[in-house]
This record gives C-alpha cells, structure tokens and sequence, in this order.
C-alpha cells in the first residue's frame, strides 16, 4: 500500500457498496461504468485485497470489503455535514447581512414589501457591525463598503452621504436652525471606525468653524446616536436611506444644512458562482431597485 490516497475511487467504492450495484453508483457519479470498474481495482490494487464478489452481474461485499464500508460511512457522513454547512443547500431561505444600522432601519422595513411581492422567500436578515471577510457560512448577500474581494461579485449602490436631522421637539425648542446659529445648538457625534467623528468631517467638507463652546454629546456608534437624536437631545448625521424610515415614521425631520460625502459606497455582493441561482439574482435586483427609488425619492 502506498502513501497516495485515492480518494475519488473511495467515493465510488462507497457509491457501489450502498447502492450495491456498479451500474447504479455510474448513474449517481455520473460517470461510464467501465471508469467504475477501473476505479474498484484501483482501490483493491492499493489495499491489495479483493473488495467485492462478482456473480452473473451482481457485487456482493467481500470481509474487506464490508469491513472497508463500516469505516468508510462515519468519514463520509462527516464530509457531507462539513459540505452542509459550507454550502447553503437551495432552499428558498436566503440570507441577507449588512451594517446595523443599514440592517435596522432600512432592510427590515423594506422586508415586508418584499414578502408581500415574493411569498415564497424566506428571508433571514442578519447585522455586522465592522466589515466583515464575506463567506458562505455568514450570508448568501451582503451590503458592505468593501470593493473587492476574490469570488465574489460587487455593485455599487449608493455613495455615503451624511445629512442633519433633528426631531420635531427639537425643532420646536430650536426653530432657527442655521449655520448661523449652529454655535446655539447641540449636536450629536458618533465614531466611525473609517472616517473618524462624523461632525468633524462634515465641520472640515463644509468649511465650518466649530467653536470651542459647542455643545455636544458623543456616542460609539451612529445608531445611539440617532436614537438620541428622536428623545430630542440634539442634531445628528445620518444616511439619507438608513433614516427615511424615521422622516416617514414622523420621529425625525430632515434639516435644510449642507450635507456631506465621506468617501464611502455601500455596495451589493454575493458569490460570482451563484449568478445562476434565480433567488440570489432576485434580491439582489429587488435591492438595487429599491435603493435607487429611496435614493431619487430624496
């Protein structure tokens, strides 16, 4: 015996031995029955035993063989659970990540549109907050800003665009809200791990002076923010798509301020090898459509 293992003439023994029949393991491997039996003897060539009787067209398991078979199942089922979760098998749940706040506020309450549309879709929608190594085992689509990564297919859908909103409390406590009367206001910050604070570079885009007085409160992350924002403590920055849900919910209303870009896109991706699954291609469709529309409805 040697060290060079044959694994493909493993897989066709296992196939002959459960289906016992060379002619039926051809069917199911999709190959001739003559390259069945070439790989049997290869196989019995290297254990140097005989692994099947032969009789009128029949194969039976020889000692080896059958003991060949109880050790060979465990493997092969172990591989088939391995191959399970690597690879999302076709039923209709499709899974669906993206950023918090993107997944919070925008692909939720567009999900129920999407049921209405497509019934027959289980959607499982999932969050991240830091961009992630795109893979099977996490989603079969992401919204990231990443822009490449190998085997996987990237469209750009929106370039990140940062606007103020206040709530209607607010607004009634603060009702001139101006750059001339920024210094009066309290704005809310939050840290991105790209760009840094967002007020600091929309003050830099905009070419606004901060004064050292100004007040503000700071939060790890965007969605605290916002969520402040709609209590009514203060102004905050805000992607257009991610807080329409709040505009339209009546929580916040959009300021007339500069806005500014951070250099980022938010981009679609899935797997360059499933362009052919018609339930990817759907989603991924419906999703450029509908940040298109939210985009032009802005």
């Amino acid at each position: 015996m040697n060290n060079n293992i044959p694994l493909r003439a493993l897989q066709v023994f296992e196939s002959c031995a459960r289906l016992e029949s060379c002619s039926l393991a051809a069917n199911e491997l999709c190959i001739t029955q003559s390259a069945v039996s070439q790989q049997i003897k290869l196989l019995e060539d290297y254990f140097l035993e005989k692994l099947f009787h032969r009789n009128a067209g029949k194969i039976t398991l020889t000692e080896s063989g059958l003991e060949l078979r109880q050790r060979l199942a465990p493997v092969f089922y172990d591989l088939n659970s391995v191959c399970a979760s690597l690879v999302p098998d076709m039923s209709n749940e499709v899974r669906v990540h993206s950023y918090n706040s993107l997944a919070a506020r925008w692909l939720v309450p567009k999900m129920a549109e999407f049921r209405k549309q497509h019934p027959e879709f289980n959607i499982n929608v999932g969050m991240f907050q830091d961009d992630v190594e795109m893979s099977d085992m996490l989603a079969d689509i992401f919204i990231i800003t990443r822009e490449i990564q190998d085997g996987y297919t990237i469209i750009p859908l929106v370039e990140e665009k940062l606007v103020a909103y206040c709530s209607p409390e607010y607004l009634d406590k603060h009702p001139n809200v101006s750059l001339e009367t920024f210094h009066e206001q309290t704005l809310l910050y939050s840290k991105h791990k790209d760009y840094g604070v967002d007020w600091e570079g929309w003050f830099r885009v905009n070419k606004v002076g901060v004064g050292p007085l100004q007040r503000k409160s700071i939060y790890n992350h965007n969605m605290l923010a916002v969520q402040a924002a709609i209590f009514g403590q203060g102004i905050v920055l805000g992607l257009e798509q991610t807080l329409q849900v709040e505009v339209d919910s009546g929580n916040l209303i959009k300021l007339d301020l500069p806005h500014c870009y951070t250099g980022w896109t938010y981009s679609i991706a899935y797997k360059s090898s499933r362009k052919r699954d018609a339930r990817i291609m759907k989603i991924v469709d419906w999703i450029i459509k509908e940040y298109a529309t939210t985009t032009t409805d802005n």
